[in-house]
């Protein structure tokens, strides 16, 4: 990928997905028993708000080697420069590996197509398996967190939320989502955000009554 063939489909900030690579296809069954068709490539990059260019990318490739998954090239650019600082939290050299091997299985498994999945942009290697734990638990009190944080934050919450939970951002839009269909979060027209809590906690009936019997 260069510069001038940045995505279009791609959100401002830093994001990563995966694609096919180029080359002779190899086959790999994963414990699960998912099968996947090598080489595979993932990648992660950062569009400029202002320009709404890539003003840096990496591109890591996995393939079959000696019937494992290993990483095979790896190509980084920089406009007009390679931040290091950036590099060295934005990205993990297995990371590609425990993707292609633990993430991507997971999401076949689960019936999730990899290539229209944003894969986490920190906390790996646990970016598929921490989001099924939390995922697990979506109670309502969860989602009220959820809500709270996302009406604090405001503008470029799912980047926040996602950084601080170690999940994808579109994980946290989904949460948002849900808190609103379950009436924890007011409904705003489409297109709009923000809105306000609808939950108020209920007291359990048995301090209720040991309160009025204080009084």
């Amino acid at each position: 990928m260069t510069r001038s063939n940045t995505p279009k489909n791609r959100p401002n900030g830093i994001s990563s997905r995966l694609k096919r690579g180029k080359g002779a296809r190899s086959k790999w069954v994963a414990p699960n028993g998912q099968v996947l068709q090598l080489p595979l490539v993932l990648d992660i990059l950062n569009i400029d708000e202002g320009s709404g260019e890539a003003s840096w990318f990496v591109e890591a490739q996995v393939d079959l080697v000696a019937d494992q998954p290993e990483l095979t090239d790896v190509q980084l650019k920089g406009y007009p420069l390679l931040d290091a600082n950036y590099l060295q939290v934005f990205f993990r050299w297995s990371t590609p590996i425990d993707v292609v091997t633990r993430t991507v299985p997971n999401l076949l498994e689960q019936g999730i197509d990899p290539f229209e999945h944003e894969y986490a942009t920190s906390s790996y290697p646990d970016d598929f398996d921490s989001s099924k734990k939390v995922n697990a638990r979506l109670s309502d009190e969860f989602l009220e967190e959820i809500a709270q944080q996302y009406l604090a934050v405001g503008r470029g919450y799912a980047e926040v939320i996602a950084s601080e939970r170690g999940v994808a951002r579109r994980t946290v839009v989904s949460w948002v989502e849900k808190a609103r269909k379950r009436g924890i979060l007011s409904a705003t027209k489409p297109g709009s955000s923000g809105g306000s809590l609808l939950v108020k906690r209920k007291m359990k009936r048995g301090v209720d009554r040991g309160e009025k019997s204080h009084s």
